[in-house]
């Protein structure tokens, strides 16, 4: 058969398998704090609401405004939101089977490794998510460059920068580190080929970065401030503490990601062992590919160690068996060992992170015990919605959704709603101005101990006077913090002006009507 009608076909059956997959199991549970993290701020853009300047934005501005270009497209519906996913879930899939075919594997085994990356990649999470969006991009980054460098394509080394600046705007780390590790990348890449003609696409790709970020800001009449201190600041913080508390510890290193390092460090050792032994190996092929693939993935189980998400960088494994596989230039009984164990590994992830829905906390919750999203709207038609904290209960969940629903939808003033359940704006086709994301810990929003604690006290006060806001609503679920934050900013406003009702078992409103006269 000829191999145009193969290839066309392989590619054909990993983007059926990919988006499906993908689509089929990130309808199924929920843990609302993750899950809708873009549905109401996708919505919100196409209502001219700006990220940094309308809502707290500490990661992900780049995929709310993907997440606004589906809804505008498809409309807004939780199908529109999947399909972000899905469909990232395809790209990620189609670039690494054409990767593994450019680096010299054969079209079986690209198949088979893609048909891995498809099950290992997104569908874990299934809607748009900061890390792994993140990631993505800068992998993309990494192929881009490869291929640039390999084929002499300008446009491919051109868009390396561009796809470094959507990860960071996805997510600042791990992007972040790639960018840096591009720098020693670039360095030395001319030490070797003693070349500079890949730096000029490179800058212009940087230049270009540049005035399109600058645009967006001025077009949407961005204080850099607020940039400065919402996506650089502030989480440094974050990172800082992260980092002093960094307990390294066996099971930490070796054991969490020990099935990674059981390709990762055999990788490894060949690299080193080529660097010693082996003449020229600075100039063949396989020096940068292993290069590039062996400190990705350093990089990702570093960002891993500082984060408290679940793991998701599985990914990884193929792009790890195909190196060693090239490194031995396809040798026939390492290259089976190395598919069945992609496979079993593959295999074992599926079954915990997709069919059990880890990521989401629902592991050993019985997934069929769940109520259809139209209960609650019709815009999420399609979710099968199931949580952790009332998988016991779901009827008791359904009674607080559909409460909310009611009150936010019969109140007439304008509204603030602060809640983890971040998709009624969009459901409701109204304007909530939520002041951030998500809610919880010092991940989302500064706690009362961080240096700009108050910054954010003065960003939520300032929300409320510029949209003249008149109520209030808030989840009692959110807990303490903001019942004491809202507190601190009712102090700025006329004493006894505010009307603060906590009766309701499952909200507390604060009527603030009376404090602008």
């Amino acid at each position: 058969m000829n191999s145009k009608i193969i290839n066309s076909f392989y590619v054909l059956l990993l983007s059926i398998v990919s988006f499906t997959v993908n689509y089929y199991y990130g309808s199924i549970g929920v843990l609302p704090i993750d899950t809708f993290a873009f549905f109401d701020s996708g919505f919100r853009l196409n209502n001219g609401d700006v990220p940094f300047v309308d809502y707290w934005t500490i990661s992900g501005p780049f995929i709310d405004i993907l997440q606004s270009i589906y809804f505008s497209f498809f409309g807004v519906s939780w199908k529109s939101y999947i399909l972000n996913g899905s469909i990232i879930n395809l790209i990620v899939t189609i670039v690494s089977y054409f990767f593994f075919k450019n680096i010299g594997l054969n079209s079986e085994f690209s198949f088979f490794y893609g048909l891995c990356v498809a099950f290992l990649a997104n569908p874990s999470m299934g809607t748009p998510f900061p890390d792994y969006y993140s990631a993505f991009f800068s992998l993309f980054a990494i192929i881009s460059f490869l291929h640039g460098v390999k084929n002499k394509k300008k446009l491919y080394l051109f868009v390396v920068p561009i796809f470094l600046c959507i990860a960071f705007f996805c997510k600042q780390t791990p992007a972040a580190y790639i960018i840096i590790f591009f720098l020693f990348n670039f360095l030395f890449y001319f030490l070797v080929k003693k070349d500079l003609k890949f730096l000029k696409p490179i800058i212009s790709g940087s230049i270009i970065s540049i005035l399109l970020l600058s645009f967006l800001i001025w077009y949407n009449e961005i204080d850099i401030n607020l940039i400065i201190t919402q996506y650089f600041l502030y989480p440094r913080t974050i990172g800082l503490s992260r980092l002093s508390e960094l307990d390294l510890t066996f099971n930490k290193v070796i054991s969490t990601f020990k099935l990674i390092h059981v390709v990762l460090i055999p990788l490894m050792f060949i690299f080193l062992k080529n660097i010693f032994f082996k003449k020229k190996y600075f100039y063949e092929k396989n020096f940068f590919i292993n290069f590039n693939i062996i400190f990705f993935s350093l990089l990702l189980i570093f960002h891993q160690w500082l984060t408290l998400n679940f793991i998701f960088i599985f990914f990884l494994i193929p792009y790890l068996c195909v190196a060693i596989q090239i490194s031995f230039e396809n040798k026939k009984i390492l290259s089976i060992l190395l598919a069945c164990f992609c496979l079993i590994v593959t295999t074992k992830y599926h079954f915990r992170f997709n069919e059990g829905r880890k990521m989401l906390n629902l592991e050993n919750i019985n997934l069929s015990n769940f109520y259809h999203g139209e209960n609650i709207s019709s815009k999420l038609k399609g979710l099968k919605w199931i949580t952790r904290d009332y998988d016991s209960n779901k009827e008791q969940e359904l009674k607080r959704l559909v409460l909310f629903n009611d009150i936010l939808k019969k109140e007439e003033k304008k509204i603030m709603f602060l809640s983890n359940y971040q998709f009624f704006s969009a459901t409701l086709d109204k304007r909530l101005h939520s002041p951030n994301r998500w809610y919880g810990g010092i991940v989302a929003h500064p706690t009362k101990d961080n240096p700009f604690y108050y910054e954010y006290l003065i960003f939520n006060y300032n929300l409320i006077l510029k949209n003249k806001i008149e109520i209030i609503v808030m989840d009692k679920k959110l807990g303490k913090y903001h019942f004491d934050l809202f507190r601190e900013i009712m102090k700025k406003f006329p004493s006894g002006c505010a009307n603060i009702n906590e009766s309701n078992k499952i909200l507390i409103t604060y009527d603030i009507t009376n404090c602008y006269y």
